[in-house]
């Protein structure tokens, strides 16, 4: 079996002429596209750029009038929401999300900041406000007493930044402000006698916090989809292939808004992250698929600001969610949806990298603290191969997006593949599915699909049914489990230390090899090539 490279990209680069860049004329109609736009966007574009090894930036590749409707497509898609002060203390997320002030206080600060300075937005755990850092003076010491900001005069030096937490400090200041106003009105009615004590009142009512979040939806139809984290993860994932992470693309104040909206849908109870405001305020049961694109959202977040010298600190969810993952686990070694649920190879994957992004102050993953639970993971996970071909669930049928599902759960649980399975039958099966005149890859293997109308009844005019046909999703993926099955293959051939081997090295047909080796190596979290996450 060959791979033709060139044609897949076609197939990417067609699609998005077709479908991703073409305006409908119809603008207020739905299509059934529109739900997962931002999504087909990421695989397209991530796809043409494993695709090409050789050719880091997308720039090199599609015009740029093409990037920068893209661009606009996906800053279209993004909501901003005011939440009212009352959700946020009903649902104790005043210390966990930064309000409009806090926001713009730290902007003040980037904007003023040299070059060299490093910003630091601790936020903490107290009830009475939420901490970032602590104030120091000229003569090293910190006082909490004082809610005001101030800066290093050297350069280099970290900053830091924390709200007043002193109830009595804050009491003193409201009693001396409080005689100052009766004093000014005493002096008023002096002057006018027919005056009332109304602008008195209108200062003693408390002035309501601001809580702003900005979230993507899938599309730029804003009235009709809400923003969710998966969407939102597609969106942030865009950006960086497309090269648009400057404080022009996407400013700071966007990002500490959209790192609010990830905050706010983590459910404090049991420990999960919901899908939108809607299924938060509805209370929704947790989802495993939701945990993973929120996790990985605050982890490109972080990488966007720690570029820019901000770093959040916020662990405070951190364990709260490894238990919920871990209460998803079931005894065959998979994990589901939720706990309760049957194990699915889709789900495991996303626990599995959820669990990498949540590791302890040591940098590490529960996984391999755990060897009993990792052992059983990996059984299962192996499990899942059959007829040559790759299932996601027991008793199921194979399908080429779960060659990408277990096989990169493999690959971020530190396996070598080839020690595990026969990765030469793995590549083979997915080259089965390639549509080899047209380009793209279908959920099954080809010849499987060559059905003759008369012996089947389908809904279709054509010889051709659903699942033949090659899509953007399948495509995707198993050009992704190629890049990550050969990449893994070659880093342990280079990394070999047995001094005898079995069963030999793994060998790969030269035309296929020079095929393969085009291909960037992806990140097993991400889909998306591995300079990019970093």
């Amino acid at each position: 079996m060959e791979l033709n490279i060139k044609l897949h990209e076609k197939y990417f680069l067609k699609s998005i002429k077709e479908k991703l860049v073409s305006k409908s004329k119809r603008d207020y109609e739905s299509d059934k596209y529109e739900s997962i736009l931002i999504n087909g966007v990421f695989w397209v574009l991530s796809g043409i750029l494993i695709m090409n090894k050789g050719k880091n930036d997308l720039g090199d590749i599609l015009e740029k009038n093409v990037i920068d409707m893209l661009y606009l497509l996906v800053m279209q898609s993004l909501q901003k929401k005011e939440i009212k002060e009352d959700i946020i203390y009903n649902y104790k997320k005043e210390n966990k999300i930064l309000s409009h002030k806090d926001i713009n206080e730290v902007m003040k600060i980037v904007k003023q900041k040299a070059c060299d300075d490093v910003i630091n937005i601790k936020i903490g755990n107290e009830k009475t406000n939420i901490s970032m850092g602590n104030i120091f003076h000229h003569n090293g010491k910190t006082d909490e007493n004082i809610n005001r900001i101030e800066f290093p005069q050297n350069k280099g030096q970290q900053m830091n930044i924390q709200f007043n937490t002193n109830e009595n400090t804050t009491n003193d200041l409201l009693i001396n402000n409080m005689k100052e106003i009766d004093k000014v009105e005493k002096r008023d009615l002096n002057l006018c006698p027919n005056a009332t004590h109304l602008c008195g009142m209108k200062n003693n009512k408390k002035k309501k916090k601001k809580f702003i979040v900005c979230g993507f939806s899938p599309c730029n139809k804003k009235w009709l989809y809400e923003a969710n984290v998966i969407s939102t993860l597609s969106a942030i994932q865009i950006l960086f292939l497309i090269n648009r992470t400057s404080e022009n693309d996407i400013s700071t104040k966007t990002l500490l808004e959209i790192y609010n909206f990830i905050n706010l849908l983590f459910d404090e109870d049991k420990g999960f992250y919901h899908f939108s405001l809607k299924s938060f305020l509805l209370h929704f049961d947790g989802d495993m698929r939701f945990v993973f694109c929120s996790l990985s959202s605050i982890y490109f977040i972080n990488l966007l600001l720690s570029k820019r010298k901000i770093y959040i600190y916020n662990n405070s969810n951190n364990q709260k969610c490894i238990n919920w993952i871990l209460n998803c686990l079931n005894v065959d070694g998979g994990f589901s949806k939720f706990p309760g649920s049957e194990s699915h190879a889709g789900t495991t994957f996303c626990a599995v990298n959820s669990l990498n992004l949540l590791k302890d102050n040591n940098n590490r993953s529960c996984l391999f603290t755990n060897k009993l639970i990792r052992s059983k993971l990996i059984r299962w996970l192996c499990d899942r191969y059959e007829n040559q071909g790759i299932n996601g669930r027991v008793s199921k049928s194979h399908d080429v997006c779960y060659s990408w599902w277990v096989l990169s759960s493999l690959v971020s649980l530190k396996c070598n593949l080839s020690k595990l399975l026969n990765v030469n039958i793995l590549i083979n099966y997915i080259l089965k599915c390639q549509d080899k005149d047209n380009g793209g890859f279908s959920r099954v293997q080809q010849n499987d699909n060559y059905i003759k109308k008369s012996e089947n009844f389908n809904y279709y005019d054509k010889e051709n049914i659903s699942h033949k046909k090659p899509d953007l999703f399948h495509s995707f993926f198993a050009i992704s489990a190629l890049s990550i099955i050969y990449n893994n293959i070659q880093y342990y051939k280079n990394k070999k230390s047995d001094k005898y081997d079995i069963f030999g090295d793994i060998k790969i047909p030269k035309h296929l090899e020079d095929q393969l080796i085009q291909l960037n190596d992806v990140h097993s979290s991400f889909a998306m090539p591995i300079y990019m996450t970093i």
